[in-house]
């Protein structure tokens, strides 16, 4: 009998598997949304090229994510599958990772691989392709499943593996790792002095200690300015941060209706546990009061970062992984045996699963594709082989022929150009076809990416750009968009750092302008 339970977890795990990176593969590879689509494959490989996030390109998030993924195009290429295969096996984890945390907290096993298969259909084919918010979301989730593990096997030293991925979450990241560092680390002072046991607190820092001293190392090796690093990735992010919580209004709407199926959820757990406390005694002590809180700060925190962030929703998965804790305090902290509602609430996750599995993954709502004609999608093969696998539609070109031959004049037309130059564009795959950095200077441009005019890090940003320009000798720069190029657009990324009177402009076409440059004060 043993033997046979064996085979069976042995092939669970292997179904979990190959569902998770199978379902991640195929979505992503349906559509693009080329700001987010694209927005670490340039720069991953101009890694491989020898140029660094904050010191060759500015970023205003975490960097782990550009360098995880030139590993993977250094084993399997620079192509989309490695690209994709990224994003794939980091659902692979998410998914195997709960079934794990589920078969630990005594759930059945099948009910465990069910709600783990729900769980890598929302997890990261919301994307589909590497996301900073889902890295940090989800590096999060490990360090909260380590911290449970640290509670039920009374073990102190998995509280170093959660400051560990915590560091990880938050340089994916800064938020919504920040509020899970903030409950975690509150959490783990908590117990240390509740419990008497030090060695919670020690593991912790240690893990903390050992992130921060390896950074630093990284840092040196690279020869990463730490003025830079703490600029771009700490100071001027928080100061969007304050602008943003300041000027936002909660409402029923953001904080009930749009996240009511995880609600759904959550409320009976937190009804459950307040029954616990009113009901039995020292229920504070308990391993079950414990995870609760720790299962209530992420679920909060991925709430309040999803709230108050611009992007499309992402946390849904968190609705078959509160179905596992749910039906953890009702089958073992409440000696729970009534099958057909145990039935009740699976089928009820799974069908709220679905809703969203067709939302997200078929009409690929996240990358804005919901009202775009998925199935005229062409092979982007024709834009390079390396884009092999990849049905190219995005959602500003209703003939996806027409935006691939807008794309390839352009690159054509700066394969002509032998001298160095700049791209500014958010179509970021132009260095990895040309196989030679064309010295993008932000990841990305929205209003959000680099500080503006008259905010208190303009000069900071004014001299990084102008410091690319002269260091690499460029000598023109283009902006390539899928709209028109107006003026304000040029201004916003090239004009209010650099007077336009260091530049001849010239309109290539409605898509393209460059302009070259010439002596002038602010280049000397």
């Amino acid at each position: 009998m043993q033997k046979i339970h064996k085979i069976q977890n042995y092939l669970y795990i292997f179904i979990i598997i190959v569902t998770a990176f199978t379902v991640n593969t195929i979505v992503a590879s349906r559509g693009v949304f080329p700001v987010d689509t694209f927005i670490h494959y340039d720069y991953s490989y101009r890694i491989l090229l020898g140029e660094y996030p904050v010191k060759n390109f500015w970023i205003v998030h975490g960097f782990l994510i550009d360098f995880i993924q030139s590993i993977f195009f250094k084993i399997l290429g620079v192509n989309w599958f490695a690209y994709v295969s990224h994003a794939s096996v980091f659902n692979v984890f998410i998914a195997l990772f709960s079934y794990l945390i589920f078969k630990e907290l005594k759930i059945d096993k099948t009910i465990c691989f069910i709600l783990s298969l729900l769980i890598s259909f929302l997890a990261y084919p919301v994307s589909g392709t590497p996301f900073l918010d889902l890295h940090s979301n989800y590096f999060g989730l490990f360090a909260v499943y380590f911290a449970i593990f640290s509670i039920i096997k009374k073990s102190y030293t998995k509280w170093f593996y959660v400051s560990f991925f915590l560091c990880l979450s938050f340089f994916s990241k800064q938020v919504p790792s920040a509020y899970i560092i903030l409950g975690v680390t509150i959490f783990n002072l908590f117990i240390t002095i509740h419990k008497r046991e030090i060695k919670f607190f020690y593991y912790y820092l240690a893990g903390s200690l050992f992130s921060l001293i390896s950074l630093i190392i990284f840092l040196i090796l690279l020869d990463v300015s730490l003025k830079q690093f703490i600029l771009q990735l700490i100071q001027f992010p928080s100061s969007i941060g304050v602008n943003r919580y300041a000027n936002y209004e909660l409402g029923i709407k953001n904080l009930f209706l749009d996240f009511k199926f995880i609600h759904l959820f959550f409320f009976p757990i937190i009804f459950l546990n307040f029954y616990f406390i009113i009901k039995k005694k020292n229920y504070f002590n308990s391993n079950e009061f414990n995870i609760f809180i720790l299962i209530s700060i992420y679920t909060l925190s991925t709430l309040t970062h999803q709230i108050y962030t611009q992007n499309q929703i992402y946390i849904f998965s968190t609705v078959p992984i509160l179905t596992g804790f749910l039906i953890f305090y009702l089958k073992n902290a409440f000696n729970f045996k009534k099958n057909y509602f145990l039935i009740i609430i699976i089928v009820s996750s799974t069908l709220i699963t679905y809703k969203y599995h067709l939302r997200f993954n078929v009409d690929r709502k996240f990358h804005e594709l919901n009202k775009t004609e998925l199935n005229n999608a062409v092979d982007a093969s024709s834009i390079d082989i390396s884009f092999k696998g990849l049905q190219w539609i995005s959602p500003y070109f209703k003939d996806p022929n027409k935006e691939i031959q807008i794309i390839n004049n352009f690159i054509e037309m700066l394969k002509k150009d032998k001298k160095n130059k700049m791209v500014i564009t958010e179509y970021n795959f132009i260095s990895s076809i040309l196989k030679k950095s064309v010295f993008t200077p932000s990841r990305t441009f929205d209003r959000i990416s680099y500080p503006l005019k008259d905010t208190i890090y303009y000069d900071e940003y004014k001299n990084y750009l102008i410091n690319i320009i002269k260091s690499n000798n460029i000598k023109s720069i283009y902006t390539f968009d899928k709209n028109e190029i107006n003026i304000k657009n040029i201004n916003h990324r090239v004009f209010n750092y650099i007077s336009k009177n260091c530049f001849d402009v010239n309109r290539i076409n409605t898509y393209v302008k460059k302009l070259d440059i010439k002596t002038c004060e602010d280049l000397n």
